[in-house]
């Protein structure tokens, strides 16, 4: 019981949890940008696919616990090993391997911690609708005759803010370096690593960052510049 426990809380271990963790978030972030790019379908389409989130139930709210549980492990995680790394910089590893540092890397910490805090924020204004009241009320009829909540005129709404929407690039400028390197880093902790891919990973590291990048910041700047009204 106590190697159990022992090996819970190793470094492996919570390696592991943070390679994990990420995968999940990074997975989430896939399915959610696929989700809101339907904004450009006009109403129609994104209020149909909010309702049919809200159609689940209690699933969504299992699955809106799952992701929030590998959010808060992935940066308990990542604080741990950050402060145990800084405690045991004397002791030498059996196996070093040299790793070329990089901006995504170093600040790792940093920018998780920014992005756990521009998402409270972000459910606050969309998801509780604590920011703005007035749109995060309105509804709309699909054409099956539903009246569903509007989340086409909220997003909309809200976007057209110039502070709002700047915020909201920063923050997925932000999760685009975040994902540069723990998309590799997290496969290398799995143990799936080997010479003769391992510059694939990182190419589908860089290119899903991109595309979070492009995917997410196309929305807002679509709004300012009038293309979805």
């Amino acid at each position: 019981m106590a190697s159990i426990r022992t090996y819970l809380q190793s470094t492996i271990m919570s390696k592991v949890i943070m390679a994990l963790s990420g995968l999940a978030v990074i997975g989430f972030l896939l399915a959610h940008l696929a989700g809101n790019l339907l904004v450009f379908g006009g109403p129609e389409a994104i209020n149909k696919y909010g309702q049919g989130l809200r159609d689940l139930g209690g699933l969504l709210w299992v699955l809106r616990g799952g992701i929030v549980v590998a959010f808060i492990a992935h940066i308990f995680t990542s604080i741990h090993l950050k402060q145990r790394n800084a405690s045991a910089r004397k002791v030498s590893y059996a196996n070093t391997q040299p790793v070329n540092s990089t901006f995504a890397s170093r600040t790792m910490l940093i920018s998780g911690l920014s992005i756990l805090i521009y998402l409270l924020f972000h459910l606050s204004h969309f998801t509780w609708g604590m920011v703005s009241t007035k749109s995060f009320n309105g509804s709309y009829i699909l054409q099956d005759g539903r009246i569903v909540h509007d989340v086409y005129a909220m997003v909309v709404a809200d976007f057209q803010n110039p502070i709002i929407s700047i915020v909201y690039i920063v923050a997925v400028t932000l999760v685009m370096f975040h994902t540069t390197h723990a998309f590799s880093s997290a496969f290398q902790t799995l143990g799936i690593n080997h010479p003769s891919y391992n510059g694939l990973i990182k190419k589908a590291g860089l290119g899903i960052a991109i595309l979070f990048w492009i995917g997410y910041v196309s929305i807002p700047v679509a709004i300012l510049g009038q293309f979805v009204k």
